[in-house]
Formats: C-alpha cells, sequence, structure tokens
C-alpha cells in the first residue's frame, strides 16, 4: 500500500474501476483533488465533507457530472473511458468522530464497491502567537488534523487490507509540516505530526 506526504492527485493502476474517498472535499484542495480524481483519473468518489457543508457537496458533484457528460462528447478514447459511468456518492461526517469516519469508509464501500485511494485531506487552521493559543484551540486543530488523519488512514487501510488488492493513502501536510512559521503553530504541530504518522504507516 502506497503512502504519500502530499494530497496531490496522481494517475494510479486503479483506472475506472478505482474509488477514491476525498475528506474535506466541499473546497479548497479537497474540491480540486476531486476533480482531478473524477474526472482525469477516472476515479468513482465518496465526497466527505461536515454535515453543514452538505450543499457545496451537491454543488460538486452536479459539476463534476456535468463536466463528465462534456468530456465523454471529445474525441479521444482516454477521455470518454475516464468520464464514463462515473458514480458519485455523498457522505457526510465528522473526521474527529472514530464512529463517522467508520461509518464514511463502510459506506463507501458497500455503495460504490470498494475503497482504493483515501485521501485524508480534512483540517483547519488558526492564526495565533504561541503564547496567546489556548489548550482548546490546541485540542481541537489536534482532533481534526491528527487524529482525523490517523482515523482515515486506519479504516481505510483496514478495507483495503479486506479488500486484498491494496491501495494508496494520501495525507495533506505543508510547508508548515517542515519549518516552523510564526503564529502558526498549533497549525504547523499538527502537520509535523501528520508527516509522522504517514511515515509510521509504511509499515502498511
Amino acid at each position: 500500500m502506497a503512502l504519500s506526504y502530499t494530497a496531490s492527485a496522481s494517475n494510479t493502476q486503479a483506472g475506472p474501476s478505482g474509488v477514491a474517498i476525498i475528506t474535506g472535499a466541499a473546497q479548497g484542495i479537497g474540491r480540486a483533488v476531486a476533480l482531478r480524481l473524477a474526472l482525469h483519473d477516472g476515479y468513482d468518489v465518496a465526497l466527505t465533507d461536515l454535515p453543514s457543508n452538505t450543499h457545496l457537496l451537491n454543488e460538486l458533484k452536479e459539476l463534476i457530472l456535468a463536466k463528465s457528460s462534456a468530456v465523454q462528447h471529445q474525441d479521444t478514447a482516454s477521455s470518454r473511458k475516464a468520464a464514463s459511468s462515473r458514480r458519485i456518492h455523498i457522505v457526510t461526517g465528522d473526521v474527529s468522530a472514530e464512529k463517522d469516519v467508520k461509518r464514511i469508509v463502510d459506506e463507501t464501500a458497500s455503495v460504490l464497491g470498494s475503497v482504493d485511494v483515501m485521501v485524508a485531506n480534512a483540517g483547519i487552521a488558526f492564526a495565533k502567537s504561541f503564547l496567546e493559543t489556548t489548550t482548546e484551540d490546541w485540542d481541537r486543530i489536534f482532533s481534526i488534523n491528527v487524529r482525523g488523519t490517523f482515523l482515515c488512514y486506519k479504516y481505510a487501510a483496514k478495507q483495503m487490507i479486506k479488500q486484498g488488492k491494496g491501495g494508496r493513502i494520501v495525507g495533506a501536510t505543508s510547508g508548515c509540516g517542515f519549518s516552523g512559521i510564526p503564529y502558526l503553530a498549533g497549525y504547523g504541530a499538527t502537520k509535523w505530526a501528520i508527516r509522522g504518522i504517514t511515515a509510521t504507516a509504511g509499515e502498511l
């Protein structure tokens, strides 16, 4: 099972039969990754975010379907193959809640048939000086960014091992995970932690 330090999309051998879960898919990097995997790399996708962002997930789903329909009219076999029969499933939840992450993975496998890629992208950030950062700030950002990534890795890996055909698990870090940046102590610490989790998860 291959693991990566970044949340960038890449071609894999899973092709049009592959299924990818993207957390934090409603906006930003997660949205861009979902578009790439669905429209360029030929994946069926499970779009995941908080229940409050369901409307954004629905908008993304409609955009993917519209673009897939347009691609089907292009005169290249590879484009038609990537866009044909695209399946999209929306499943909401909080990545810091273990029961939610397990449900997201189980539901994706049940509805779309497998889990071949997990993009653990969901995360939050805040800008405060080191001394102004509260324990509540610290616990919240670690709960979502670090605990959430750990849970996504864990339950995706369990499903991939169960399937017996491997897969790809992708985490999201940043420049803050390589060098300290003022006013981003909490965020930076979580990105360093994600690098560590990803490296140790290589045992899989």
